[in-house]
């Protein structure tokens, strides 16, 4: 089966607990609703381009459990192929995440069955036989984990066949210089947020960071949050703004972002209108509690008048 994109990464349910502010330290506070549903960076995004319209395919480890079969499901109705899905005896990976009543947030990861994912586990054809593969992290809590060295594995026999898009976030960032610096180099389109990008290069300055990262990839892209994004291939940049929305919570905004720029990527969009394409999908995912719900089909958009309003 051909495919326009394939994720790789964490498979995660997610229990987002609201709460009015969150705890001070040695304090408490009370969670006043709690909501479960299903998450995991790279499926949020892949779940968007499915939803905007592109075939998606997914890679990952879902355990036996009611929370694996709510994972799958939910990636089923979103029109994900799951022919590859890993199914195996454990627990699902899950997030407890904490949302305040100005849409901020605070995640704690359990990885479980995610960071058991092996070589024999990934079929080649599969990640072959489509556009771009977009990979996000793995927590590999213990030195024997196999999902990272997996993932590394596939990157270095696969990268020179395959537009590879990476999303790395704070878990591989934190890994340090010398990791990122491997990730990278497999890397055709790095999504990266500003913090992320600052840590990356040991820059204080924006810019020097985006002279030290751009020229080791082909599209450089970084979430600047209410700032919105930056785009750079070559001598292209651009500068992308924000829409304007009532907040309800910013889980998965960052990948609802990569969802939308990666549609406008594969289907010949420049980049420039690709970044606003991915600003307004991300300011929508915000209107609603969870990383995915509030992402719109297709047929409920109209892509020219999005690109249009924000370039006037």
């Amino acid at each position: 089966m051909s495919l326009d994109i394939i994720g790789w990464g964490a498979l995660n349910v997610d229990r987002l607990c609201k709460v009015n502010e969150f705890a001070p330290m040695d304090g408490e506070t009370f969670i006043y609703d709690e909501t479960k549903s299903c998450g995991g960076s790279a499926s949020n995004t892949i779940i968007g381009t499915a939803k905007l319209g592109l075939k998606s395919g997914y890679v990952g480890k879902i355990g036996s459990d009611s929370n694996g079969q709510m994972m799958k499901e939910y990636l089923i109705e979103n029109n994900v192929n799951t022919d590859h899905l890993i199914e195996s005896d454990g627990e699902t990976g899950e997030v407890i995440g904490f949302v305040d009543n100005e849409g901020n947030r605070k995640l704690y990861v359990t990885p479980k069955i995610n960071d058991k994912i092996y070589n024999e586990d990934i079929n080649r054809d599969y990640l072959l036989d489509s556009k771009v593969l977009h990979l996000t992290s793995f927590v590999g809590l213990n030195p024997d984990d196999p999902s990272i060295n997996t993932q590394f594995e596939l990157l270095d026999e696969l990268s020179s066949n395959i537009t590879i898009s990476f999303d790395p976030g704070m878990l591989y960032v934190n890994r340090g210089k010398e990791f990122m610096d491997k990730l990278i180099s497999y890397t055709d389109i790095l999504l990266i947020n500003e913090s992320e990008l600052l840590i990356t290069t040991q820059e204080e300055d924006f810019e020097k960071a985006v002279e030290k990262i751009a020229p080791k990839v082909d599209i450089l892209v970084v979430k600047r949050s209410i700032n919105g994004s930056f785009i750079k291939k070559d001598d292209e940049e651009y500068n992308i703004g924000i829409f304007k929305v009532d907040t309800v919570d910013t889980t998965g905004a960052g990948d609802a972002y990569n969802a939308g720029f990666l549609f406008g990527y594969i289907n010949g969009y420049s980049l420039e209108e690709s970044g606003i394409i991915g600003s307004y999908i991300a300011a929508q995912s915000t209107t609603k509690t969870g990383a995915t719900e509030a992402i719109p089909n297709i047929q409920d958009i109209d892509i020219s008048e999005i690109i249009q309003s924000l370039k006037k």
